[in-house]
C-alpha cells in the first residue's frame, strides 16, 4: 500500500511502462506535466438541491452527489497553479474504487475492491493514507453489486450491502486509540429475495425506508417503522437493474434495461408500486463500454419537475428528458437529442446537471479493466429550454474523457480524468486532471498526474468513476488500483 507524491509517481509509471514493454524497446516520448495556463475562477450562483433529511449534506453523500445525483459542488477545484498529485494503491493489479465521499471532517471514505474481497477505507485527504478500515466479502457477481455503491447517511455512516445477504449501517468509533468501524446496523435480507439477488445500492427516501435495487430485477424498501421488507419484481423479460437511483420528495426513480420509473409506497397495503413507466429505446445490441443492455446512466434530477437519462438507442445513444412529477396525463417527453457520432456513442454514468444545464461524455468502447485507447471521444452540453418546450445543443467537444465529470459552481469549470498522447504512434501517455470552462466547453488546462500506456496493464487506467471535489480543493478519482488526488500548492 503505497503513498507517492508527483515525482515519485512519474518515476515508478514509467519504470512500469519500460518493463512491461521492454522487448518492444520503448523509446522516449513527450509527455508534458503542464498543458494550458492556469485558470482565474469564475463563481457560479449556487443550484441548491432541498436537503435529504436522511442523508449527510448532497455534495459530499455519495459519488454522484446526494440523492439527485447532480454531480455539482460549490467547493473549489485545482486552478491549475503549481499543481501537485498523489497516489494512493490498494493493490498493485486491481483495487477499484469507484465511489468518494467525504464525512464532516473533509476526510475520504471510499471502497477499494479487490480481489480477495471489498475493504471501507477512511482516508487522511492529504496524504491518502488509511485511517480506518471494514473488510468485507469478496463479491461473487461481476456486476456493481457486493457494497461498490454507498451513500452516508445524516449521521455520517454508510449505507451499503455487501456480498453476504445483509445491509449494514457503519459507524466510526473514535473513542479508542485508533478509529474504528462498527456495524450500528444490520438488516439480514436472506429469504427477502430469490437466490442471486445481489444489491446494488441501498438509498433511504424522504421517510427515511431504505430501499434497493438489484441485478435480477428487484427493488423495494425495509419499512423504517416496522422493519418489514416489501419487492417489486419487474415484469419485462430480461429486465435488471444496473445503476443507482435518485430520489426526492415525490418519490424514487429508478431505470431498468427496459423502462424509467418512479416508484411509491402503497398507502393502503404498504406495497411498493411505479406511479408511472416510461420505455425507451434500448437499440439493437449491448455496446461496448456498457454494464448492461439498456441504459446506463443513474437517474439525474432537474429542477423540482424534470428527470433525465441518457437511452442505449441505435446507432445513437439519446439524451432524454422527461416530466417527473406524479399525475402527469400523457407524454412525458420533454426532448430526445442525439448524443455523439453515430455508431459510437454510449453512455455508463449520470449525467452532470446544473440548473437547465445537461453535461454528458460519451463512454463508447471503455473496457473497465483499462483500454483507453479504444474509448470514443465527446462531450456535450444540453439546454433544457425554461418553458420546458424542448432541448439544445450549447457546445460540442472531442474531448476524450475517463471519467464522469464535476462541476465547482465556486470557479465555474469542468474537470475531467483524460489520457493523452502527443503522437498518435507514442508508446506512452499522460492521464491528466483536465479543466474545461462550464460556460464555452473550452479546454483551459491538463495538469499530468502520471504516465502510462493506456492500455490493459496501465495500473492508473479508469473505471470511469467521477471526478470528485473536497473540502480542501483537492480532485479525486478512483482509479483500477486506488485514488489519485491533485491539489494547488
Amino acid at each position: 500500500m503505497k503513498l507517492t507524491k508527483t515525482k515519485i509517481a512519474l518515476g515508478i509509471a514509467a519504470l512500469s511502462a519500460a518493463s512491461t514493454y521492454g522487448y518492444l524497446k520503448v523509446t522516449e516520448n513527450d509527455v508534458p506535466a503542464v498543458q494550458g495556463a492556469s485558470a482565474i475562477a469564475q463563481p457560479m450562483p449556487a443550484d441548491l438541491q432541498p436537503d435529504h433529511p436522511w442523508l449527510a449534506e448532497s455534495q459530499r453523500s455519495s459519488m454522484h452527489g446526494g440523492s439527485y445525483n447532480r454531480n455539482i459542488t460549490d467547493y473549489p477545484g485545482p486552478l491549475g497553479v503549481n499543481t501537485q498529485t498523489t497516489q494512493r494503491n490498494f493493490s498493485s493489479i486491481v483495487g477499484v474504487a469507484p465511489n468518494i465521499a467525504f464525512d464532516a471532517k473533509g476526510r475520504l471514505i471510499t471502497v477499494s475492491i479487490k480481489l480477495t474481497g471489498v475493504e471501507l477505507h477512511l482516508l487522511d485527504p492529504d496524504t491518502l493514507e488509511t485511517i480506518a478500515q471494514y473488510d468485507m466479502p469478496m463479491k461473487t457477481s461481476g456486476d456493481n453489486s457486493g457494497g461498490g455503491y454507498f451513500h452516508l447517511d445524516n449521521k455520517d455512516r454508510p449505507i451499503l450491502a455487501p456480498a453476504d445477504n445483509t445491509i449494514k449501517i457503519l459507524e466510526l468509533d473514535e473513542s479508542g486509540e485508533k478509529p474504528q468501524w462498527r456495524v450500528a446496523e444490520e438488516y439480514d435480507i436472506s429469504g427477502v429475495m430469490p437466490e442471486g439477488s445481489n444489491i446494488h445500492d441501498v438509498m433511504p427516501d424522504w421517510e427515511g425506508n431504505l430501499w434497493f435495487v438489484t441485478s435480477n430485477g428487484y427493488t423495494g424498501y425495509r419499512n423504517k417503522a416496522t422493519g418489514e421488507f416489501r419487492t417489486f419484481k419487474m415484469e419485462g423479460k430480461d429486465e435488471v437493474i444496473q445503476n443507482s437511483f435518485a430520489v426526492d420528495e415525490d418519490g424514487v426513480y429508478i431505470v431498468s434495461t427496459h423502462a424509467l420509473y418512479q416508484f411509491k409506497i402503497n398507502a393502503d397495503n404498504g406495497e411498493p408500486y411505479w406511479s408511472w413507466r416510461i420505455p425507451y429505446d434500448r437499440g439493437e445490441a449491448q455496446k461496448p463500454g456498457t454494464l448492461s443492455f439498456g441504459s446506463g446512466t443513474s437517474p439525474t434530477l432537474i429542477g423540482d419537475d424534470l428527470i433525465t437519462i441518457a437511452d442505449d438507442g441505435s446507432p445513437s445513444t439519446h439524451l432524454m428528458v422527461y416530466q417527473r412529477k406524479s399525475g402527469i396525463e400523457g407524454n412525458r417527453e420533454v426532448c430526445k437529442v442525439p448524443l455523439f457520432k453515430p455508431g459510437k456513442s454510449a453512455t455508463e454514468n449520470s449525467i452532470l446537471v446544473y440548473n437547465n444545464a445537461l453535461v454528458v461524455q460519451n463512454d463508447y468502447g471503455h473496457i473497465y479493466s483499462g483500454n483507453a485507447l479504444e474509448t470514443s471521444p465527446g462531450v456535450t452540453r444540453i439546454d433544457v429550454r425554461e418553458d420546458r418546450s424542448g432541448c439544445d445543443v450549447t457546445w460540442n467537444s472531442e474531448l476524450l474523457s475517463q471519467s464522469l465529470p464535476i462541476l465547482s459552481t465556486d470557479n465555474g469549470l469542468l474537470y475531467f480524468y483524460t489520457f493523452k498522447k502527443q503522437n498518435d504512434d507514442d508508446r506512452l501517455g499522460g492521464w491528466y486532471l483536465t479543466a474545461v470552462d462550464f460556460e464555452t466547453g473550452e479546454e483551459k488546462f491538463d495538469r499530468l498526474i502520471g504516465t502510462g500506456s493506456g492500455g490493459i496493464t496501465d495500473t492508473l487506467s479508469s473505471v470511469t468513476a467521477p471526478v470528485v471535489l473536497g473540502p480542501n480543493g483537492a480532485a479525486y478519482v478512483g482509479i483500477r488500483t486506488g485514488v489519485v488526488a491533485a491539489i494547488d500548492e
